[in-house]
């Protein structure tokens, strides 16, 4: 397992140590000198210059069986950017004593912020509105889930699985051939070291088997996907904040939408949420209904 310097334990990837050689084109070598994986560290190998580099961050929600997968989709983001940006929101948590950035928290019945919300909102919108960002996200009953699966019941893993790679296809069926992935999930396994070859060969199997059925689905499309997992912890600020926010977002106010909650009620409640999706992403055109699109674009 590798680190990345001083983002030890927030931000880390398990290697497929697969014993091919490294690809050392120059076009590889010029893919390496920026993300540091080769040509032929990614499936379907990157073959040309031109495509654009982006970073797929994921999290998943499960709230009075709603199941949720959301993806936010940035462009890659150099090492020393990250280090600054998650200094920043180091020194802003700290400032207001909490330790982590979870929407929950914030805006559920805990309310760690209270009266400072607003202002804490405020500053942490100006630390990651730079970041050219974009949001989406499947949000359904897991009875729904289980009719479009085919199946009559399903692990939680299965739904997400299901969930996760639907939403994924969203984003390659309309961007150009090319295009580079590095696919970040929350980690959610014990790294104990004495169980590390078995969790490893899971996650691998899990990533891979994602990726052949994308390549099944759409033949023609040549995108390459980092073949090496990429993870966050809770304590990675700048991911698991943003897949943290879409996910509540998507699941907790699409589920309110779905039993008829009216739309003035939901507002009311969580404009300031709303207002946040707003200033926070670019585009978010991909959250789970036009009635949810519709609320973050109108709230005022």
């Amino acid at each position: 397992m590798e680190d990345k310097n001083k983002l030890k334990y927030k931000y880390y990837r398990i290697v497929n140590e697969d014993d091919k050689s490294k690809d050392i084109s120059h076009l590889s070598m010029k893919l390496h000198s920026v993300t540091h994986w080769y040509s032929n560290d990614y499936i379907k190998p990157v073959i040309k210059e031109g495509g654009n580099l982006f970073n797929i961050i994921s999290d998943e929600s499960n709230f009075k069986n709603h199941y949720s997968v959301s993806l936010v989709m940035m462009p890659f983001l150099e090492n020393n950017f990250l280090q600054a940006t998650e200094a920043k929101l180091a020194d802003l948590v700290k400032q207001y004593s909490i330790k982590t950035i979870h929407f929950t928290d914030i805006f559920g019945s805990k309310k760690i912020l209270r009266d400072k919300r607003n202002d804490f909102l405020e500053r942490y919108t100006e630390i990651v509105k730079t970041i050219p960002m974009s949001c989406l996200s499947i949000s359904k009953n897991k009875d729904k889930l289980l009719l479009e699966m085919g199946m009559h019941d399903a692990s939680d893993e299965e739904l997400f699985f299901f969930l996760f790679w639907n939403s994924f296809e969203r984003i390659i069926a309309v961007l150009d051939n090319h295009n580079i992935f590095h696919i970040y999930v929350e980690q959610e396994y014990d790294l104990n070291p004495n169980k590390y070859r078995d969790i490893a060969l899971k996650l691998f199997e899990k990533l891979y088997s994602g990726i052949n059925q994308l390549y099944e689905k759409y033949p023609d499309k040549y995108i390459s996907i980092c073949k090496h997992p990429h993870f966050f912890s809770k304590q990675a600020l700048l991911y698991s904040s943003l897949g943290d926010l879409v996910a509540y977002v998507a699941n907790k106010i699409q589920h309110k939408i779905d039993v008829g909650v009216p739309e003035n009620k939901i507002v009311g409640e969580y404009a300031e949420l709303l207002k946040l999706m707003r200033n926070v992403f670019k585009n978010y055109s991909g959250l789970p209904s036009r009635e949810l699109i519709n609320m973050v674009n109108n709230v005022n």
